[in-house]
């Protein structure tokens, strides 16, 4: 049983004793194997999902703790960069086992970055409401970074696929880390993340397509760089603010020493002339963002108050509230908070009868 298995996954290997000994023989031996890649490496291949899979739940445990781990997401991000770069670039066509083993160890890393922020993206999503649409994508990504055959079938050999899933797999990294390392707030770093992605996909597919030398190419080019960047601006309310998450929502009768007073969700609207509606966000150390409470009556838009800015650095998260004196009568209420730059929090609601 042992050898017919043996067999099976090394059927057409070539044999060991037709290669020197040695180091450099071994090297030679395995640069053959990945060279004409053989029907038994093809089979061996098809446990790549599983091997991820084993990697994946390492990462996950790894990366628990939160923003601890970050560093190591920014020294993979320079590395994919400029690998993907460099192996466009100066490497082209080389198929050496040492190319083909940065092109394998690529995969893995694209694959861990997007392990490292999806479960970030999903604390900051709402559920229901538009920015779960962006699940798809982002777990799309990942699923393709963690199949190998997957990835070599439908991204790696086609030029304009590959540029578009490293551009979309840096803005997602990005996207999560620019707030964390430099503070800024949610819209720029959307922003700043769409222009390296418009620029990422500049500097892959440029080896591929005279985009300066063809006044078609260029064209459409420039006109998919402006829908993508239009796209994303009108798009942004889909997007979840990472990091940013939304830790706590209530109504109540008053605010104490900064903390609701008197929480609840129905109340008899005689004894509730007033509401205060609370939140807490929470933001990693040093990033300030300012938000927007949105007052809704039965269904219908009231107002938006703007609030004063939360600071990151509270596990608990940054407390901020928003004052309306009833008018409306009885009904349900909800508040929808936002960032300034038009990303949905999360919501809340109350009952008044």
């Amino acid at each position: 049983m042992i050898r017919i298995i043996h067999n099976y996954y090394t059927e057409g290997f070539p044999s060991r004793v037709e290669f020197p000994s040695g180091l450099k023989g071994l090297l030679l031996y395995l640069g053959a194997i990945f060279t004409q890649w053989p029907s038994g490496l093809q089979r061996i291949m098809k446990f790549q999902p599983f091997i991820a899979l084993v990697i994946s739940l390492l990462v996950v445990f790894l990366f628990k703790k939160g923003f601890e781990y970050v560093p190591i997401a920014i020294v993979s991000v320079i590395f994919a960069f400029f690998y993907i770069t460099f192996r466009l670039y100066l490497l082209k066509d080389t198929k050496g086992i040492i190319t083909i083993f940065w092109d394998t160890a690529l995969i893995f890393i694209l694959n861990n970055m997007l392990l490292f922020v999806i479960p970030f993206y999903f604390k900051s999503m709402t559920f229901p409401s538009r920015n779960i649409f962006f699940a798809p994508v982002i777990v799309g990504l990942t699923v393709i970074a963690s199949w190998y055959h997957l990835y070599q079938c439908f991204i790696a050999k086609h030029p304009l696929r590959s540029s578009l899933f490293y551009a979309l797999t840096f803005f997602c990294v990005l996207n999560f880390l620019f707030p964390i390392i430099f503070g800024m707030r949610n819209i720029f770093s959307l922003l700043l993340s769409g222009g390296v992605a418009a620029t990422t996909v500049v500097l892959f597919v440029y080896p591929h397509i005279d985009i300066l030398k063809n006044k078609k190419n260029t064209t459409v080019f420039l006109f998919g760089i402006a829908l993508f960047f239009a796209l994303l601006w009108f798009g942004r309310s889909i997007i979840p603010p990472s990091p940013l998450k939304l830790t706590h929502t209530t109504a109540c009768r008053n605010i104490e020493l900064f903390r609701p007073k008197e929480s609840f969700y129905r109340s008899k609207i005689d004894i509730t002339p007033e509401v205060y509606f609370y939140s807490s966000i929470f933001a990693p150390r040093g990033l300030a963002e300012k938000i927007n409470h949105v007052w809704y009556h039965n269904g219908r838009r009231l107002f938006t108050v703007s609030l004063s800015e939360i600071h990151g650095g509270r596990k608990e998260g940054f407390g901020t509230w928003s004052r309306h004196t009833i008018l409306e009568g009885t009904g349900e209420y909800m508040v929808e908070i936002w960032t300034a730059g038009g990303q949905l929090l999360g919501i809340g609601n109350f009952v008044l009868y």
